[in-house]
């Protein structure tokens, strides 16, 4: 079986021509969709909601068993979910690998996953299982998929679907943000769609899950325009952040149990969950990124080709 994400991690290899580039770019290209053509026109691609819908059950128990065996356990702190006659889409922090089963047996509604990573799940355990499920694949990297996946998004709604939907793109590993910039795109699908949105907020701890959901958004009630939209998309990452945060609250740490590397551990460990291609370089290259918006990697690029003196002795001091 061709391994999709050997080959994209022969794409960031360092000191290549251009030309063995764009070779290796058109060799991954092939491959990619050769494989996800089979996954898409198989018997689990080709499947229609009705069924996947009345096999969700045995999907659910799946997802269970899998999260019991390999220790994964959860606990919800809060439903605030209401139950309305209309298409749900459930926007979801991204903290790792596993939080789509996790969070696919707290919720238990079904749902279509979107993935953009499909080189990752690819050859995996997990693929068939989320293949019989229902995914819409894309392609991150190519516009053109990007531009068509959410008609496809809205044509699940609009005849009855729901939506398993990470607004922020990539997995959060950052230091201080709670919830990443989110992708304007959950609104204009869920207007499209006529759905509402379940915010839904996740935290790892080892292989526990704590689990916040919020009360339904209904994306209607905001106006027209591009002031709107952006009023909508604040709302939802302001609410995502409020889950967070009350996830925080119930699980506090005494700082003396927090030793010197406790960040870097967690994140090296979120990594090693995929499998060695991972690391946060590659995760950033997903993360939206706001016109105007400084990062903290950006704004101390400079450090990295200072050479320390006496006047510039300060900025190196540890606090």
């Amino acid at each position: 079986m061709t391994n999709l994400s050997a080959l994209q991690k022969r794409l960031s290899e360092t000191g290549i021509s251009n030309e063995e580039y764009l070779l290796r770019e058109k060799e991954f290209q092939d491959a990619y969709y050769a494989c996800r053509s089979r996954a898409e026109n198989g018997l689990f691609g080709r499947m229609s909601l009705k069924t996947r819908k009345r096999l969700h059950f045995i999907i659910l128990s799946i997802f269970t068993i899998k999260n019991h065996l390999s220790g994964f356990t959860h606990r919800i702190l809060c439903d605030g979910r209401q139950m309305v006659d209309r298409p749900l889409i459930f926007a979801v922090t991204h903290v790792g690998k596993y939080d789509i089963e996790v969070v696919s047996e707290a919720i238990r509604d079904h749902y279509y996953l979107l993935m953009g990573d499909y080189e990752h799940i690819q050859g995996k355990v997990e693929e068939p299982f989320l293949n019989l499920n229902g995914v819409i694949y894309f392609n991150e990297k190519v516009k053109e998929e990007r531009q068509a996946v959410p008609g496809r998004m809205v044509d699940v709604l609009r005849n009855g679907g729901n939506l398993m939907y990470f607004p922020e793109g990539a997995w959060n590993l950052s230091p201080n943000l709670p919830v990443l910039p989110c992708y304007w795109g959950i609104i204009d699908v869920a207007r499209e769609g006529n759905a509402v949105i379940v915010p839904i907020a996740a935290d790892q701890y080892g292989k526990h899950f704590d689990i916040a959901i919020g009360e339904n958004m209904d994306m209607n009630l905001y106006g027209d325009g591009k002031d709107e939209k952006s009023r909508a998309i604040t709302d939802l990452r302001d609410t995502l952040a409020s889950l967070k945060w009350e996830i925080w609250r119930q699980h506090s740490a005494k700082r003396s149990e927090i030793v010197e590397d406790e960040w870097e551990n967690y994140c090296n460990d979120r990594c090693r969950e995929w499998s060695e291609d991972f690391s946060r370089e590659f995760l950033d290259e997903y993360i939206y990124k706001p016109k105007g918006v400084t990062t903290p990697a950006e704004a101390f690029a400079f450090m990295r080709s200072l050479k320390p003196c006496r006047e510039n002795a300060f900025l190196f001091r540890k606090m």
